[in-house]
């Protein structure tokens, strides 16, 4: 069936390394990082002068890298791109209870119509990020080629988007403190007890913590627990394994997950410079579509 016109974007958040974006077609909208009084994008790629690795050693020195919403001349310049080939644009956006990039994106959407009135901008509130919000876009891409129109794409994710899980869990609290996602007071406590709390995203788009875990190995099989019980067509399903700098406890994730079930595929990929950025280094997580999620956080 022929693919329907339309482009499907992201941005730095989706995390999707460039193999599956060229694969399934998607484009990204980036944001910024900056640290040391420099600015820099922040590429999935890892191509502007450092590598996942040297991103966050940078952290481990002590540095607070400081993250920005995606900037409205970059979603003129994307959109722009596709609504003058005639292209209708559907942009997932990371989640709206984490991100102002959505707010951005409508204002430039909104300044665009007089220029393009043949066409539109629809931006999609995925209500997570990482590697869920990637899978999304791939989700859309498959249904683009099967013939969906961009409507039918937006209706399917809307019914979707809470089938879509996580379950993370930091190796530092300070991050999330600096991030503004928990107190100093529980930040320092929490470290000096080893507590590892066990991070979803919630039916608000908001960072939840569900449980608090004891020790780093305990709170890595407490994740592949929720994952294997939450995903009840694992069998069929990819299981998205991502790190912060930690391939040891990524693998080891992996080989906790395999004692339980077989995913039909496990992929191991690096968690990105903006979530990234908020989370810390060593931080362990699962993304997957799976049982609806149903928490609302407090």
């Amino acid at each position: 069936m022929k693919m329907s016109k339309f482009a499907i974007l992201l941005d730095s958040t989706c995390d999707l390394p460039k193999e599956f974006r060229d694969k399934y077609d998607l484009d990204y909208c980036p944001m910024n990082v900056s640290w040391d009084g420099v600015e820099r994008i922040a590429s999935l790629d890892w191509d502007q002068g450092f590598d996942a690795h040297a991103f966050y050693d940078v952290m481990r020195a002590g540095k607070r890298i400081y993250t920005t919403m995606v900037p409205a001349n970059v979603f003129e310049e994307k959109f722009s791109k596709y609504l003058a080939k005639g292209e209708d644009v559907l942009y997932i956006t990371c989640s709206s209870g984490l991100s102002g990039s959505r707010n951005v994106a409508l204002t430039v959407a909104k300044g665009l119509e007089e220029k393009y009135p043949n066409n539109k901008v629809i931006c999609f509130d995925s209500l997570i990020s990482c590697f869920a919000q990637g899978e999304m876009g791939i989700r859309a891409s498959n249904l683009r080629s099967e013939g969906k129109t961009i409507d039918e794409v937006v209706e399917v994710l809307t019914n979707e988007r809470l089938n879509y899980n996580q379950f993370a869990a930091v190796a530092d609290l300070k991050y999330l403190r600096q991030a503004g996602r928990v107190s100093a007071g529980s930040a320092f406590f929490g470290n000096l007890f080893g507590v590892k709390p066990i991070i979803i995203s919630d039916i608000k788009g908001h960072n939840f913590a569900i449980k608090k875990i004891k020790g780093r190995l305990s709170s890595i099989q407490e994740i592949a627990k929720s994952t294997v019980e939450n995903c009840p067509d694992i069998v069929n399903r990819t299981i998205w394994v991502c790190h912060a700098d930690d391939v040891e406890a990524a693998n080891l994730l992996k080989n906790e997950i395999l004692k339980l079930a077989t995913p039909k595929e496990i992929y191991i990929g690096y968690i990105g410079p903006i979530v990234g950025a908020s989370v810390g280094p060593g931080t362990i997580s699962t993304f997957f579509y799976g049982n609806e999620v149903t928490v609302a956080g407090e």
